[in-house]
């Protein structure tokens, strides 16, 4: 019995621990995606989009991906979430480490703030 609670209590450090590390890996892979974004001069169209990583990833017509994590605010564009407003065809552009993507569907521009991974 006692050699039991020992295994049981080694198993349970040893999840401890992957989990810890798992939560690590997810917050460095955070951080790379919102370095990429918030580095990017984006001005083209969305070619397509999906969840990932629980956050949006947005695939353009001129060949680059980015995962990124929008904001929904109330008054800033009525509450409507980007990954489920946006489609394929949707211009998007945003300038090089601007807090805000602007995204233009059916004649109406539309601004994002996103979340910011930084240390």
């Amino acid at each position: 019995m006692k050699n039991l609670l020992i295994l049981g209590l080694f198993v349970i450090v040893i999840l401890v621990f992957v989990s810890i590390w798992m939560q690590g890996q997810s917050i460095d892979r955070g951080k790379k995606h919102f370095e990429e974004f918030n580095s990017a001069v984006i001005d083209t169209q969305i070619k397509s989009l999906r969840i990932a990583y629980k956050g949006t990833e947005m695939r353009l017509m001129d060949g680059r991906e980015f995962v990124f994590y929008p904001l929904t605010d109330r008054d800033l564009n009525e509450g409507k979430k980007f990954s489920y407003t946006a489609v394929k065809g949707d211009h998007v552009f945003k300038p090089a480490f601007s807090d805000t993507l602007f995204l233009i569907h059916e004649d109406k521009k539309l601004a994002y703030t996103f979340k910011k991974m930084i240390d």
